[in-house]
Order: C-alpha cells, then sequence, then structure tokens
C-alpha cells in the first residue's frame, strides 16, 4: 500500500471519528450530559472551594457561551449577541440575590425566587422591546 493511499485512509477514519462526536455533541442526549455535567461540576466545586472567591469564580463560569458550539453556524452571531444583551438582568438579578441574602437576611430560597422573577420579567422586557 503506498504512503498516499495511507495517509487519505487516516483522513478518512479521523473525520469519521470527529462526525461521530460532532453528531453526539449536536444530540439532545448530548446536550443534556454536558449541561448536566456542567451544572453538577459548577456546583460541586463551588461547596468544595477552600475559598468563597474560588467558589464564585468557579460559580460564575458562563455555561451560555460553550452552548454556542450546539448553535447552527449560521445563527452563532446573533445568538451570542444576545447571550450578552440577556447577561445584563442577569448581573442585576444576581447582585439583587446577594442583596437579599447579605444585607435583607432572606433564605436562599427567597432570595433566589425574588431574583429569579426579576431577570424573567427583566428578560421579557428586553425580549419585546427587542422583538420590535
Amino acid at each position: 500500500m503506498s504512503t498516499r493511499s495511507k495517509k487519505t485512509k487516516t483522513k478518512k477514519s479521523k473525520s469519521k471519528s470527529k462526525s461521530v462526536l460532532g453528531s453526539f455533541v449536536k444530540s439532545m442526549p448530548g446536550q443534556f450530559i454536558i449541561g448536566g455535567l456542567t451544572v453538577a461540576g459548577i456546583a460541586y466545586a463551588s461547596n468544595n472551594a477552600s475559598s468563597p472567591i474560588i467558589a464564585g469564580i468557579i460559580g460564575a463560569l458562563p455555561i451560555g457561551m460553550p452552548s454556542s458550539v450546539f448553535v447552527d453556524d449560521n445563527k452563532v452571531a446573533a445568538y451570542a449577541y444576545h447571550l450578552f444583551i440577556f447577561s445584563i438582568p442577569l448581573i442585576i438579578g444576581t447582585f439583587l440575590n446577594w442583596y437579599l441574602l447579605e444585607k435583607e437576611k432572606f433564605s436562599k430560597y427567597e432570595s433566589v425566587g425574588i431574583s429569579l422573577t426579576v431577570i424573567i420579567v427583566m428578560n421579557s422586557m428586553v425580549a419585546f422591546t427587542l422583538a420590535k
């Protein structure tokens, strides 16, 4: 077998394995597994971090940005733009969550519920404004 045909076979087998991995990553079970492992990993690392600062860094890892790999190539730029826009209510809601926990002494369940409600309302207002 010539060297050229060996290289052709190697390239074909590599591209085939990439497409299998790509197909898995784009599949619903693949996305579910990746998302679940990401969230569980962040929660585990944040609970077991030696410092609250490290826990904050780990907890603030962007989940939306890596999900760009699941978005079609022709839609990924618009996805990234809207991810940026909708991060603003997230920052405000995260601040509210801290404020309610630290200053107002709400339980974590009350604080998260109120903060998520504010984020949802703000995101709805932004979405309505962008749709015009």
